[in-house]
């Protein structure tokens, strides 16, 4: 009861941008019920907070809890990936899409790392996995329009970009500015 109560309250201040008190209600919940979720909202909480120490202990205790939680691994690797650690953070995603293959932040996310590691063909690779699994995510479309226009496949970024007008058309839009293309 008395968790269930510090999450409505812990949700109220992060709505209302009091993420500082939002992290202090967390801590009490994991103090009370330390399980896997718990442990890896706390994190994202710390993380929001700029606590990124603390954030990575929480997702790996929640790791210790239930080593298939791929939600924490998804945050260590998003973690990692802030710090530029892409190498690790290639390796946090694709255990967390090892769990769960239906994980399309995950494939988004390396496919973010792979990029930065000059990985392009397998990035996108990825960005059409995250497209797959999430048919309405622009962001993947306009990362990958911009992956084909940097690779100077022009043609496929006009694919891409014809497709996003359908449903998105501001961001279709924007890319056509973007990448100064016709299509």
């Amino acid at each position: 009861m008395l968790t269930r109560l510090l999450t409505i309250v812990a949700d109220v201040f992060e709505i209302f941008g009091q993420i500082k008190l939002a992290e202090r209600c967390w801590r009490k919940i994991v103090h009370f019920r330390p399980d896997a979720e718990n442990l890896t909202t706390a994190g994202f909480i710390c993380f929001k907070n700029g606590n990124s120490e603390n954030a990575e202990q929480f997702f790996l205790k929640a790791l210790d809890k239930c080593p298939t939680y791929y939600q924490a691994l998804f945050n260590l690797g998003f973690l990692r990936q802030n710090k530029n650690l892409h190498h690790d953070a290639i390796g946090f995603f694709s255990q967390a899409i090892a769990i769960n293959e239906k994980c399309d932040v995950a494939y988004y996310g390396r496919a973010q790392s792979l990029l930065q590691n000059g990985l392009i063909e397998k990035a996108i690779m990825d960005l059409k996995q995250t497209i797959e699994i999430q048919p309405f995510a622009p962001h993947a479309y306009y990362k990958l329009a911009h992956t084909y226009a940097k690779i100077n496949n022009l043609e496929k970024s006009k694919q891409i970009i014809q497709r996003l007008l359908t449903f998105e058309p501001q961001v279709g839009n924007q890319l056509k500015k973007e990448l100064k293309l016709e299509t």
